[in-house]
């Protein structure tokens, strides 16, 4: 094993493209699924690359644990492969192409190696701690747009919409532009690629929603704090997620204090 996580890195791509495998198996058929105790959805496709990570993860790095959206193996480790393994799972139900595989190699709470893949073309996004974030082998920065140019990812769904009400209109009236978007790991990517300048959400959310996003985005020049802007750990349950350019960071956060 290296210091510069290359190791990890090419496992992480292996396992990447064997989610992708699962996926497309799945893909636009009539997929049967389970709803969870939040009401959220879960198919076949979503229990099989998690166990995929699991099983990947106890025969490479057998000393790790798994942090899966769906399935825990050894989750009190202090090196975590946090997993979704299908980020975006209404959208990919309903056939539309914003869904994503996303894993973080977290140590002691924070991420140190991070990879997603848009699993309907095949695109991959990584960042290694210090050593910047790429597209494919392309580097990625995020934009420079200010506040009153910015374009924003709203969630979609629509209760939690309602529940933030004030803090989602405010965010609408300080902004350029504003679009509701499946899918936490794909509204990160765009903000790593540069394509939108933020996404937020002002309290909760799940550590294999965001862990890879927080090094991508950071790598790529951007800001992920909670919803107070401070750090906090990705093998537990978050406190908000802002996810930014940088620059448009403390704007958001005002509007979080005012709601």
């Amino acid at each position: 094993m290296t210091n510069d996580y290359s190791h990890e890195l090419t496992f992480a791509k292996r396992l990447a493209l064997d989610a992708n495998k699962i996926s497309d198996k799945y893909y636009k058929t009539d997929l049967d699924f389970k709803t969870k105790a939040d009401t959220s959805p879960v198919s076949i496709a979503d229990e099989e690359i998690n166990q995929l990570v699991i099983d990947g993860v106890r025969h490479s790095f057998p000393n790790d644990g798994v942090l899966g959206e769906e399935k825990f193996w050894h989750k009190n480790s202090d090196r975590l492969w946090v997993c979704d393994p299908i980020d975006g799972t209404i959208g990919f139900s309903m056939g539309e192409s914003v869904f994503m595989f996303s894993i973080a190699l977290v140590v002691e709470g924070k991420p140190v190696l991070a990879l997603t893949r848009e699993l309907a073309n095949g695109r991959m996004f990584w960042a290694i701690k210090g050593k910047g974030a790429f597209l494919d082998n392309k580097p990625i920065s995020v934009s420079t747009r200010p506040i009153d140019k910015a374009w924003l990812a709203f969630p979609s769904n629509l209760k939690q919409l309602y529940k933030y009400q004030t803090f989602y209109e405010g965010l609408a009236r300080i902004s350029y532009q504003t679009n509701v978007i499946h899918g936490a790991v794909f509204k990160g990517m765009l903000v790593a690629e540069g394509l939108i300048d933020g996404a937020a959400v002002p309290a909760g959310g799940h550590p294999w929603d965001h862990a890879a996003v927080k090094l991508i985005v950071e790598e790529a020049g951007g800001m992920v704090t909670n919803g107070k802007g401070l750090e906090q750990r990705y093998d537990q349950e978050l406190s908000g997620v802002i996810v930014s350019n940088g620059r448009i960071h403390q704007d958001i956060l005002k509007v979080v204090g005012n709601s």
